[in-house]
């Protein structure tokens, strides 16, 4: 591997990682913050859906500004902003106050979001071989170091804000490390050989059939994600009684098999391509989810869930790795179409579920997951063109 390119490597699964970690803290500390607001469940979904709302927005509307301003100055902006969010949640002391922390975490998050992934792209493509799996792979790991570190912080006694503002010297770091490294572009200096191939920038991606379908596979990877990540733990406690330890674990399990399966992940899209390792990820996210629904027997519920993280590991990188291959001189804004339409579906997945779980139950409700693996199955099908290529080598998607 060129040796230009290892800092910014080094640099990017840092950002990776933080961002992992961030969400992690975050998904352990949701109590806390509630519990010292004193918001019931209704006003907290109020507001975590604010938040996503303006996460989508911004994206929309700024997602594509990362490939006018560049990587460095785009992700220093973003996590400047989305260190002020943080520290918005430790001073939070009010219902307003929250609403308006809600708006600007979410909204810088998801543009680090995209600059990150944007970032991941130019990487992958100067290095010449699928990265996307193990750069998700760092932000899975670091999701568990976050959940099991601030879970320890809090039982030693720590206030939930200061393990909050804990997160700004990671946040630093990642930062700093940014500021003194240099990512490639090469979709600045590359000329697509066909102009009728090109992906047009702005809203006419939102009108792009294969990208579109690209979108429509990382929706479903992330409704499904949003899914688990909300409802396994309860249907572990709830629906089978299981103590509240172990039941409690569902996210932290789902975080680690994730993590793993983007680790496999990688090896297998070097093996069998995009288009194989999406169809098969369909089919093993269909099948663990059924297993872990036919039967109420821990062990094999379990062993289903990790199934399914494992499957889904590999769907949004991909996604994300075929948006760059379609659009090499836009990738930001090809990125933050996706980001933006995949986050949509992660924040209607678990009212999705919920809604059902109110007419059918939750056991009936989580059977989407299943319905969703058999759609990604279906769509990943029409990913043509050859599974072995470099990733240098823009794909093509029927449409």
């Amino acid at each position: 591997m060129d040796a230009r390119i290892r800092r910014p490597l080094a640099v990017a699964f840092g950002a990776f990682g933080f961002f992992g970690l961030f969400w992690g803290c975050f998904a352990v500390l949701l109590a806390d913050l509630s519990g010292a607001l004193g918001l019931s469940p209704g006003p907290l979904g109020v507001a975590l859906f604010v938040g996503a709302a303006a996460s989508i927005v911004a994206m929309a509307l700024l997602g594509r500004t990362s490939d006018r301003l560049g990587r460095r100055r785009f992700l220093a902006i973003s996590g400047a902003v989305f260190g002020a969010g943080i520290v918005g949640l430790a001073a939070a002391t009010g219902y307003p106050a929250l609403l308006t922390v809600f708006a600007v975490l979410y909204a810088s998050s998801g543009l680090y979001d995209v600059g990150i992934n944007a970032a991941a792209v130019d990487l992958e493509r100067t290095a010449g071989r699928r990265l996307m799996t193990l750069f998700h792979a760092a932000f899975s790991g670091g999701g568990v170091v976050g959940a099991l570190s601030a879970g320890a912080l809090l039982e030693a006694g720590w206030d939930y804000r200061v393990v909050y503002l804990c997160l700004l010297l990671p946040l630093g770091a990642v930062l700093l490390a940014v500021a003194a490294n240099r990512f490639p572009r090469l979709g600045e200096a590359r000329e697509a050989s066909d102009a009728g191939e090109r992906v047009s920038a702005g809203r006419g991606l939102y009108r792009n059939g294969p990208l579109l379908l690209v979108a429509a596979i990382a929706t479903l990877g992330l409704l499904s994600e949003g899914e688990m990540e909300h409802w396994s733990g309860v249907y572990l406690r709830q629906s089978l009684g299981l103590p509240a330890f172990l039941g409690g674990s569902g996210v932290a399990v789902f975080f680690g098999a994730m993590a793993v399966g983007r680790l496999l992940a990688a090896a297998a899209v070097a093996r069998f391509g995009d288009g194989l390792t999406l169809v098969r990820a369909g089919l093993l996210a269909a099948g663990g989810m059924s297993l872990s629904l036919a039967t109420r027997e821990p062990i094999l519920v379990v062993a289903g869930f990790l199934v399914v993280g494992l499957a889904l590991s590999a769907v949004v990188p991909i996604a994300f790795s075929l948006a760059g291959d379609l659009a090499p001189e836009r990738a930001g804004a090809a990125i933050s179409v996706v980001t933006t339409l995949g986050y949509g579906g992660f924040l209607l997945g678990p009212v999705i579920v919920g809604g059902l779980a109110e007419l059918l139950g939750l056991r009936v409700a989580l059977g989407t997951i299943a319905v969703a693996g058999a759609a990604i199955f279906s769509l990943s099908l029409r990913v043509a063109g050859d599974r072995r290529s470099a990733p240098g080598e823009s794909g093509k998607i029927e449409g």
